[in-house]
């Protein structure tokens, strides 16, 4: 467990602690129905949701909320769109500095939610495929507490990664699915660049039966039977939070902000895992994809479901 810690610790070195993190920029339109339509066939929407998205800003946000100061590289357009996507970022005291602005649609995302909470995605990448690996701010990168690369581009990802890691600061990636879609050669080098992989047992699973490499550490979501950190040969597991789930869009966002964040105020590896478990948890019993908890949520949430003593531990950090 020795390297675990160290890579913890890694993030004293950030020059302007803050958490970059790269990937989409989007647009979410969520509609809220029973059960989808079978092919040929129609249904009703109770109702419909227009919102920011995008699995780097939604983390971004989460983060943000969470006390830990975030900053964003990507790409949206200079249509209403991207306005109303960097304007909602800036709401959230996220820093938008390194965004990029394109004659390109902003990305968007239809979003159907029925009525277990379980959502299908159509996405629209517009501006977010104009990223290039030429468009990167190198100090925005070497100057961070914490890299996170949530999918996007991977050549953009591979760059990013690589500046990191030169620079000695620790870095985390959720590939979504270029784990099971990207081919070998494209996917592998941004595995061996990374400290922390986040992924769900669909994705780990395709991952192995691709004999690709695995980095020291790698945090396994679970869903509904919480989540798990396989570290050299250990296992630390913690159950999922007991909550009516409304929307699962953004839910693994909300985990990776919360276990990036656990690990950023000190806490040990089992308690960032509680921790992230409880940020997701509330984050499906509410809609929408920035539907994420203030740290105080978090904190009060913990209190409520038999965690006083880490409840305890977070303010005692004095984390903001």
């Amino acid at each position: 467990m020795e390297g675990t810690r160290e890579i913890c610790r890694q993030g004293d070195t950030g020059a302007d602690g803050t958490v970059l993190v790269y990937g989409n920029i989007n647009i979410d339109i969520t509609l809220y129905v029973e059960e989808l339509p079978r092919p040929g066939l129609e249904t009703l929407a109770s109702r419909i949701l227009r919102s920011g998205g995008g699995s780097a800003a939604n983390t971004a946000v989460a983060l943000s909320r969470l006390g830990v100061p975030a900053s964003i590289l990507g790409c949206v357009g200079t249509d209403t769109g991207g306005r109303e996507a960097l304007k909602d970022l800036e709401i959230e005291g996220v820093d938008t500095t390194h965004v990029k602005r394109a004659d390109a649609p902003t990305g968007r995302v239809y979003v159907i939610v029925d009525a277990r909470g379980e959502r299908t995605m159509i996405a629209f990448r517009g501006a977010n495929n104009l990223m290039s690996p030429d468009t990167i701010d190198a100090d925005a990168v070497t100057r961070a507490l914490w890299v996170h690369v949530s999918g996007g581009k991977r050549d953009v990802g591979l760059e990013i990664l690589e500046l990191a890691s030169k620079a000695g600061i620790p870095t985390s990636y959720d590939p979504g699915r270029a784990a099971y879609g990207a081919p070998k050669y494209e996917i592998a080098p941004l595995l061996e660049r990374t400290d922390v992989l986040l992924v769900n047992e669909l994705e780990l699973n395709a991952l192995r039966s691709r004999s690709l490499p695995l980095p020291g550490i790698v945090v396994v979501k679970l869903g509904a039977r919480g989540s798990k950190i396989l570290v050299n040969s250990d296992v630390i597991s913690a159950p999922a939070f007991n909550v009516r789930v409304i929307d699962t869009t953004g839910a693994g966002d909300a985990f990776n902000a919360g276990f990036i964040a656990g690990l950023s105020y000190g806490l040990s590896l089992n308690e960032t895992l509680i921790f992230a478990n409880a940020v997701a948890a509330m984050k499906v019993a509410k809609e929408g994809a920035r539907s994420s908890p203030a740290l105080k949520e978090v904190i009060a949430f913990l209190q409520r479901s038999g965690h006083r003593d880490l409840a305890r531990r977070i303010l005692s950090i004095g984390v903001p």
